[in-house]
């Protein structure tokens, strides 16, 4: 198992594992881990648990509002055109964070999901350092030029944080996805996402 510091540029593909100097090893998630998963997205987005992070849904989402469940994490997991890393505390093991890419070869994007760190463990720089190793897997297994996800637009400081990390907002909008959470989980009719795009690879011109 090769190791690096969290300053080193960071290199993976899909048959190893990285580990971090006094921080965070990750791998490429397996089914098996579609249990304890759906639990660290589930607690990280909605909750009372969540409300140990710095990022609060609680005025978004009722307690009953499920982000993921177990059946389909499998389907993205063993999905030709996703994949999951997760990250595990390096002493103890401990489930930390997680983040799901989605290739969309036609446009040379990756496709940011399901980005988590565990409530109770955010602030610490986990969450940089995960969005940092799933920029470099798409690059490094997938030749993406750019990388796109999307937040819910009430979630300003969200939002900020992406642009803190290079991502700029394209100025797109879209309705919440109505199959994402059951519509009695939500506690407003009109939310919306933006979405925001990073160039992972200087002097690339986005096809159309």
């Amino acid at each position: 198992m090769s190791m690096t510091n969290i300053t080193d540029t960071i290199s993976i593909d899909s048959n190893r594992t990285i580990q971090t100097s006094g921080s965070l090893v990750y791998r490429v998630a397996t089914a098996s881990d579609c249990h304890s998963l759906a639990a660290l997205i589930n607690n990280s987005y909605g909750g009372e648990l969540s409300r140990q992070g710095w990022v609060d849904r609680t005025h978004l989402f009722s307690a009953e509002g499920r982000r993921t469940n177990e059946n389909t994490l499998f389907n993205m997991i063993n999905s030709d055109t996703h994949v999951f890393l997760v990250f595990f505390g390096e002493d103890d093991q401990t489930l930390t964070g997680c983040i799901s890419l989605q290739h969309k070869p036609e446009v040379k994007t990756a496709y940011i999901g399901m980005f988590a760190v565990r409530p109770d463990l955010q602030s610490r720089g986990y969450g940089k350092f995960i969005l940092s190793a799933a920029e470099n897997y798409a690059m490094n297994n997938w030749n993406a030029q750019y990388i796109e996800l999307s937040v819910i637009t009430h979630i300003p400081e969200l939002i900020s944080y992406y642009e803190r990390r290079g991502y700029t907002d394209t100025g797109q909008r879209q309705p919440y996805p109505a199959h994402a959470i059951p519509p009695e989980a939500t506690l407003r009719d009109d939310l919306e996402l933006c979405f925001l795009s990073k160039c992972l690879k200087k002097n690339e011109e986005k096809p159309i």
